[in-house]
């Protein structure tokens, strides 16, 4: 029912199996670095984009979901349900003066809160086309990346799948958010640090970023995950103080809360995708 991009809302699947990061020099670890591997590092370019779905969930197409339902499910019966709890939903806008619009019926969305959303949109895109990119994915998260070893190969490749994908999206009826979709480079020429990627959707160029934040982790240029890190201290720092502002010898909460707000402020904070940043150099400063 699910393609192998997709690791969200998964059995045995994670964000940490897409984070695009992890060690450089690494042969096959988290995410993309396993590409990366396959190319001398010191002369790859690394350029992966990163797509933003305009309200991803809410714009889920009803007639198309039914069609690939129908392709994924041999029980009609289960997929005729299936719709009767999409289609049989409406909305009424009331202002703050008591003023009401006219009953709207959805045609478009999947229900938020629900069990069946986050399935129901994998299915949705499941059938994602073939790109010379690596695709990679959590729920709505999207993201390509292509590897090469000059800054034109790479160009040309990223340009073509983005049109593939544009194309893919408009006939499915799902909004690809032009402006927040943004590009990078990841590579270790010190000469091209500032060079911009050129990829380019409807005329208009991506915009690209020194160090984008993908599945909350932030990409540097060389990796080295140096901002990621300061970023994660300056959290963590933060949120020590306000721990110890609530530890006393004679007062304050017990050490059952203390330990239970530690993990959940402090630990869950320092150690989120550790595996994907902990062989930095900059993680022992």
């Amino acid at each position: 029912l699910v393609g192998p991009l997709q690791n969200a809302f998964r059995g045995n699947r994670g964000g940490l199996g897409r984070s695009p990061g992890g060690n450089p020099h690494s042969q096959g670890t988290s995410g993309w670095t396993g590409e990366m591997g396959a190319f001398p590092f010191h002369i790859l370019v690394s350029g992966p984009v990163y797509l933003d779905l305009t309200a991803a969930y809410d714009t889920v197409w009803h007639r198309g979901l039914h069609l690939k339902l129908l392709r994924t499910i041999p029980d009609r019966h289960m997929v005729k349900f299936i719709m009767e709890t999409l289609s049989n939903r409406s909305f009424i806008l009331q202002t703050s003066s008591g003023q009401c619009s006219r009953l709207r019926r959805l045609k478009n969305g999947v229900p938020q809160g629900s069990v069946l959303s986050p399935m129901l949109f994998n299915v949705y895109i499941h059938d994602l086309p073939d790109t010379v990119s690596r695709k990679y994915g959590y729920a709505d998260d999207l993201a390509i990346m292509l590897s090469r070893p000059t800054w034109k190969a790479m160009e040309e490749g990223l340009n073509e799948d983005m049109g593939t994908l544009v194309a893919y999206l408009r006939r499915w009826r799902l909004q690809l958010s032009v402006g927040k979709t943004v590009a990078a480079a990841y590579h270790l020429s010190t000469r091209e640090a500032r060079r911009e990627l050129q990829v380019h959707v409807d005329n208009k160029c991506l915009e690209v970023q020194q160090a984008p934040k993908y599945l909350g982790v932030r990409l540097d240029r060389t990796l080295s995950f140096k901002q990621h890190l300061e970023e994660v201290k300056a959290k963590v720092t933060s949120r020590v103080a306000l721990i110890r502002r609530l530890a006393g010898t004679t007062w304050g909460a017990s050490a059952k809360t203390l330990r239970i707000s530690t993990q959940a402020l402090v630990f869950s904070a320092a150690e989120y995708c550790a595996p994907v940043w902990s062989r930095s150099p900059h993680a022992i400063k």
